[in-house]
């Protein structure tokens, strides 16, 4: 069953993972939005995720988005919790403040 996309204006701060717990369901959540679409492609989406600097919310969630991706293409070898805290941590910041850019 395909996830529903959830826009930035309608994320409720309670559905979205706790940074601070067992992280169950963060992949989840990443795909409420498509980071290749939204970015225009696998290249940018990878630029901005790997550049370290999302700073917006739509720059946060494709972020996470492609840490998702990267998760599932390596096996979870690749996976960094603390960036996926962070991640979470900022997107809940700005949902709690409604910054909804």
């Amino acid at each position: 069953m395909p996830l529903r996309f959830i826009p930035n204006d309608e994320l409720e701060l309670e559905r979205i993972p706790d940074p601070d717990g067992d992280l169950w369901g963060w992949e989840r959540f990443a795909h409420t939005l498509n980071g290749y679409h939204v970015m225009g492609g696998f290249e940018p989406c990878a630029a901005q995720a790997n550049s370290g600097s999302p700073s917006t919310l739509t720059e946060l969630r494709c972020a996470l988005f492609f840490e998702a991706r990267r998760d599932r293409h390596s096996g979870g070898i690749s996976t960094n919790e603390e960036t996926i805290q962070q991640l979470l941590r900022a997107i809940r910041q700005k949902v709690e403040s409604r910054q909804m850019d």
